[in-house]
């Protein structure tokens, strides 16, 4: 399953942000990142087969993917990336989500 090593690499970028920048918060394009986001969750479960998706997964791929992966393009765009770096976290992230729809380990299987 991606999602799970997605997941916690995301949690460690919000981390060292949250630890070197302890400002207040600002303005930021979040309505850019939720869209990136939800396009990269919509690839995903396309990229896996269209699985059917259940109660048991909708809230856990919404968080993980929009919510934390929202969090850490913010953190990444902070920490000084490239100026793509924090919209390919969204994709990439909100695909990674995806798997958790996947029955296996590894989506397809």
């Amino acid at each position: 399953m991606l999602a799970l090593p997605a997941l916690l690499a995301q949690l460690a970028v919000i981390i060292v942000h949250r630890a070197k920048n302890r400002t207040g918060p600002q303005p930021e394009p979040y309505t850019l990142y939720t869209a990136l986001c939800l396009l990269g969750i919509t690839a995903g479960w396309l990229a896996i087969g269209r699985p059917e998706v259940t109660w048991a997964d909708a809230p856990l791929v919404l968080i993980s993917g929009l919510l934390i992966t929202v969090e850490a393009a913010h953190a990444t765009a902070r920490l000084g990336a490239p100026r793509w770096a924090d919209k390919a976290v969204c994709v990439l992230g909100g695909a990674a989500a995806a798997t958790w729809m996947s029955s296996g380990w590894i989506p397809g299987t």
